[in-house]
């Protein structure tokens, strides 16, 4: 075949489908038009869940494709990490990887669990809390000192607002239509993100040029700026400030959302089982395990595998496009177009997971999923960088609330998610009560 496979004729259609539910609004257009199928656009994306499917995008030859959402680095810069392809990617990827690497992450783990019990401290029995809004202060607390090395209360309160203002003003709307991003004489939405968003760059450069004049730290800003590639020049102000942007941004709120989605999970009535063990093994540890053994507990990695898997951050995240033609399950499609990973597609395959709506973390438990089948971070060259530290934050976070409290959710009815920026989180919050201090 020469030609794209089938998809949506419109964009309005499949963008009003990802709005309203934005984890599964891939499902219904696999069962309409197969797999693989295009969504329209400038330029059309591809997109599969079959794991061979994702096998050949992922080890493709990277310099055979580019970023396709380029008009994303009005958010995120011209040299974020994401953003960039072929030498300057190599480069960017194998100076920012050495402080990501997973023995490093283990590091900030009891600082982790305090953090989370600090903001927790207060809670009595019967009051009520959103998980969604604790898992977003965790999440900033840990971006604050361990990438950006702040512990003065007062340094780090300034930065969290200047930070999660500007997250605030990338809507759905602006991240979804390149039209909107108009200054409209400085009173528009868009206006007030760029605003937001100098201020924020000139509080990066403070940090950035402090960390230049210091000798270096363990956080991640000081590695960074202490890194050399192989003819000794270091990162740039700019590639800094970017892929800075790139760490909270992606690592902010995608942490906080996983979190907040896995008591979702965990505190339904047709999941106790999985939360009674899950809180046996925890209890297992001992009164005050380290982190390294918490980490290990098993089942609470499957249980939030389950949730990485049942609960997609992001349909069809950082879409490539084609610099030479490619071969993609029985189509050749031409250069210029783009080609996608589909997680909302692959997480939901009844032929890799049985019953793909039900959240049974057993699953993971039970079999080996390829990095083709179960890819919630991204695969390939592009693989998040930050996946170590988000699912070790994630283990932690989850593990000292099981642990501390006994809740209950204010509401069972279904949430579908709402988009966030780029990302699919609870619409509601997760509202939970306390029931008892353990």
């Amino acid at each position: 075949m020469s030609t794209l496979p089938p998809g949506p004729r419109g964009q309005f259609g499949a963008i009003l489908g990802y709005l309203r539910d934005p984890l599964h609004c891939m499902v219904p257009m696999v069962a309409r038009y197969g797999d693989p199928f295009t969504l329209p656009g400038k330029p059309p994306i591809v997109c599969t869940g079959e794991p061979e499917g994702i096998r050949a995008i992922y080890t493709a030859d990277p310099d055979t494709l580019a970023p396709a959402a380029a008009d994303m680095a009005v958010f995120l810069g011209d040299t974020s990490l994401i953003l960039v392809g072929g030498a300057e990617h190599r480069r960017l990827r194998r100076l920012a990887a050495p402080p990501f690497h997973a023995a490093r992450m283990r590091a900030h783990g009891a600082r982790i669990i305090a953090i989370t019990e600090a903001h927790t401290s207060a809670w009595q029995e019967g009051e009520v809390a959103s998980i969604h809004a604790l898992a977003q202060k965790i999440s900033l607390d840990v971006i604050l000192r361990v990438i950006f090395g702040l512990e003065q209360p007062a340094a780090m309160a300034a930065f969290a607002e200047l930070l999660q203002r500007t997250l605030d003003g990338i809507s759905p709307l602006l991240a979804l239509f390149p039209a909107l991003r108009r200054d409209f004489a400085g009173l528009g939405p868009f206006a007030a993100f760029r605003r937001r968003q100098r201020a924020l760059h000139a509080a990066l450069d403070e940090q950035i040029a402090a960390a230049r004049a210091t000798e270096p730290r363990a956080d991640l800003l000081s590695l960074l700026v202490h890194a050399r590639d192989d003819a000794g020049e270091a990162l740039t102000d700019q590639e800094l400030r970017d892929q800075l942007l790139l760490l909270v941004i992606a690592g902010h709120e995608t942490t906080a959302i996983a979190i907040a989605w896995a008591f979702d999970a965990l505190l339904r009535p047709e999941n106790a089982a999985a939360l009674e063990r899950l809180r046996a093994e925890l209890d297992a540890l001992g009164p005050a395990p380290e982190p390294a053994a918490i980490d290990r507990a098993p089942y609470l990695e499957a249980a939030c595998n389950e949730t990485l898997r049942r609960y997609p951050l992001a349909p069809a995240p950082a879409p490539r496009r084609l610099l030479q033609p490619m071969e993609l399950l029985g189509y050749k499609l031409p250069a210029g177009v783009g080609v996608a990973a589909g997680i909302g597609v692959a997480h939901f395959r009844e032929a890799t997971y049985p019953e793909p709506l039900v959240f049974r973390p057993e699953r993971f438990l039970e079999r080996t999923f390829s990095p083709f089948e179960f890819l919630p971070f991204g695969g390939g060259a592009r693989r998040c960088l930050g996946a170590a530290l988000a699912g070790y934050e994630m283990r932690l976070v989850v593990a000292t609330l099981i642990r501390g409290f006994v809740l209950r959710l204010r509401s069972l009815r279904p949430d579908l998610g709402k988009v966030r920026a780029a990302n699919a989180g609870p619409r509601h919050g997760v509202e939970v009560e306390v029931v008892e201090r353990t």
